[in-house]
């Protein structure tokens, strides 16, 4: 039950309020230290921040995008108000943001924090808190995130008025986010409120361009970078199945709940991809997701063995097509150690899908796999380059081929296919 209220409740810690309380320490060091009883420390009334499960589903196309909108609310739930104050000496200096903390003593503390600003010109002209709360939708055909820059986050929405110390009206303004000149942003939540971002705003939308139809999940998570306090750092989602077509605006709402699930667990990937998160060989693509149904770049590949086999460095830079790019050093250490050879004079093509054939050509290498006793395990791979190093990567049991015989050598490989063949190559030591 909630509803929309836009007044302002003004709250003070005025000067009466410290004198009384300079004069209550005053008398305090009057009475002997025998006659003053324990008190108890004054403890944090921290928030407790969550994502509703998204809702209001729209599909709408948009310069040759097709864009699936929905409203997300970010909540507060918890014992204090989710505050946030961030200052600057001048408009050219950066943002200090440290998130404000109320106590059961009606004072409060400031804890610095490693959130940063960013500025929204695009109709919201004020600033906001960089990923205070991130989407993603996932099905086995991938994984695709939010491009919303960020959040200026106040009181719209009556959300649990039972809670204690839940105001009647609103508390935190959107005016004082702050305009681009602005040398302080305040931005908060009060208790047993939430900010409503209606399916309409700017950028509350994921881009579905090119998906085929079909079920797919959609996740709202709230400070997903733990940058603030709170009292449950787990409880923070909410989500929703949707299901809509190749085409057209028609979707529909499957199911929905809260709980932070993934895009790779209860997949038939999970064992390789938790073995790869345990070993560190990936970080995922987020926070807690693996993207397992994403297509594996070259340069992602090159991160991915060279976290598995931990080669020596190299000083010496192969290619030129690279430079500065994520996954630059692992590259360089891959063609160090004879692994690949670029895909043209002095070039690795870092952003380029990986295919299975290419993938089997990587392993072998890396692996040192003797050639394959009995060649010719698959019937669609036949004249390709990569054709011996996929009989062989068969025979040491690393994989198994796509089915009925097939390899599918020219397919992407994906980030599950990628886990599963890391899993059977080093996890155990391969046969053969």
């Amino acid at each position: 039950m909630y509803r929309v209220d836009v007044t302002k409740r003004q709250t003070g810690r005025g000067s009466v309020r410290r004198l009384l309380f300079a004069a209550s320490l005053a008398l305090a060091a009057l009475v002997p230290t025998w006659a003053t009883p324990e008190v108890a420390a004054a403890a944090d009334r921290l928030p407790d921040m969550s994502a509703a499960s998204p809702s209001q589903f729209r599909i709408v196309n948009s310069g040759g995008r097709r864009l699936l909108r929905f409203t997300g609310i970010l909540i507060n739930k918890g014992a204090g108000p989710m505050e946030i104050l961030a200052q600057r000496p001048d408009s050219s200096s950066p943002w200090r943001v440290r998130q404000v903390i109320d106590n059961t003593s009606g004072g409060e503390r400031r804890m610095d924090t490693d959130a940063t600003l960013v500025y929204g010109g695009d109709g919201h002209n004020h600033w906001h808190v960089k990923s205070m709360m991130a989407y993603h939708l996932w099905s086995g055909h991938g994984t695709r995130a939010d491009r919303k820059v960020g959040y200026c986050f106040f009181d719209t929405t009556l959300w649990s008025p039972s809670l204690p110390r839940s105001p009647g009206s609103p508390h935190y303004r959107e005016s004082w986010c702050g305009g681009r000149t602005a040398l302080t942003s305040r931005t908060g939540i009060s208790v047993g409120w939430a900010d409503t971002y209606r399916w309409s705003l700017p950028h509350q939308w994921i881009d579905i361009t090119g998906l085929p139809g079909g079920t797919y999940t959609v996740r709202a998570m709230s400070d997903p970078n733990d940058w603030f306090l709170e009292e449950d750092e787990i409880g923070r989602c909410g989500w929703t199945k949707v299901r809509f077509g190749s085409s057209g605006t028609s979707v529909s709402v499957v199911s929905r709940g809260t709980g932070c699930i993934n895009d790779w667990r209860g997949t038939t990937f999970e064992t390789h991809i938790a073995w790869a998160f345990a070993n560190g060989i990936t970080t995922g693509c987020f926070v807690d997701m693996y993207c397992y149904g994403n297509a594996v770049t070259r340069a992602q590949m090159a991160m991915f063995i060279d976290r598995a086999t931990d080669l020596p460095p190299t000083d010496e830079d192969f290619f030129d097509d690279d430079d500065g790019a994520t996954g630059e050093a692992a590259i360089n250490r891959l063609a160090a150690a004879h692994i690949t050879g670029g895909c043209g004079v002095r070039r690795y093509c870092p952003h380029d899908q990986v295919t299975r054939g290419q993938m089997a050509s990587f392993l072998v290498r890396t692996l040192d796999l003797p050639p394959a006793v009995d060649p010719n395990h698959f019937s669609d791979d036949n004249g390709s380059t990569h054709e011996a190093d996929i009989d062989s990567l068969f025979e040491a049991g690393i994989t198994g081929g796509c089915g009925s015989g097939l390899y599918c050598p020219k397919e992407p490989v994906t980030r599950g296919q990628m886990a599963a063949f890391l899993y059977r190559a080093f996890a155990a030591p391969p046969e053969g």
